[in-house]
């Protein structure tokens, strides 16, 4: 295969997979907005002295997450073929589930303090939000995590109540925005 050809191949692939993401972005746009409400919800609850302020994730995030395995399992039996992107966000995804599930159902069993847990979650979002830019050579993305990892950076040295505030932005910032403009993208594109 000639250079060209290998080159024009890739740049295919990973169309392909911006176009995928672009169709499947119902899980960036789901999960950016139900953590950006969850936060908000709970922010308000909190200013408002609800003794169960955060009664909200216990909802919201099992809520979340059987829709996501609902929609995934439909989107599995429609997929047709797997690239080797596909199978590279596979690999991701399931990093960024077990990193997940360490910082959400783990750490809270130690005795260590909560003020770093949405900071915690915001590194493991960033991370994952980098790396899918970068596999999609998508910049908004990239730029997204970065927000995210100064948000999160910052989150530490704040209080709970400021750190739903971050949460909320940056989830804006990494997952709403990024999806919006890969839409509006290939809204262009097509």
């Amino acid at each position: 295969m000639e250079t060209n050809q290998a080159l024009a191949l890739i740049e295919n692939m990973i169309l392909s997979a911006k176009r995928e993401i672009k169709d499947n972005g119902f899980y960036y746009m789901f999960w950016g907005y139900l953590v950006f409400l969850s936060a908000i919800t709970d922010y308000i609850m909190l200013m408002m002295n609800h003794p169960k302020h955060a009664l909200v994730w216990a909802i919201a995030m099992p809520f979340g997450g059987l829709v996501s395995i609902i929609k995934g399992i439909k989107d599995k039996k429609k997929q047709t073929t797997i690239t080797y992107i596909d199978e590279m966000f596979r690999h991701l995804m399931i990093a960024f589930t077990i990193s997940l599930f360490i910082v959400c159902f783990i750490m809270p069993m130690t005795q260590n303090n909560w003020r770093s847990f949405f900071p915690t979650l915001m590194v493991v979002y960033a991370f994952a939000l980098f790396v899918s830019g970068g596999i999609l050579r998508f910049k908004p993305l990239q730029y997204g995590a970065l927000a995210v990892w100064a948000l999160g950076a910052i989150a530490f040295f704040m209080p709970y109540q400021h750190q739903l505030l971050l949460l909320a932005a940056g989830v804006l910032a990494g997952f709403v925005v990024p999806e919006h403009l890969l839409n509006m993208l290939f809204k262009k594109n097509v």
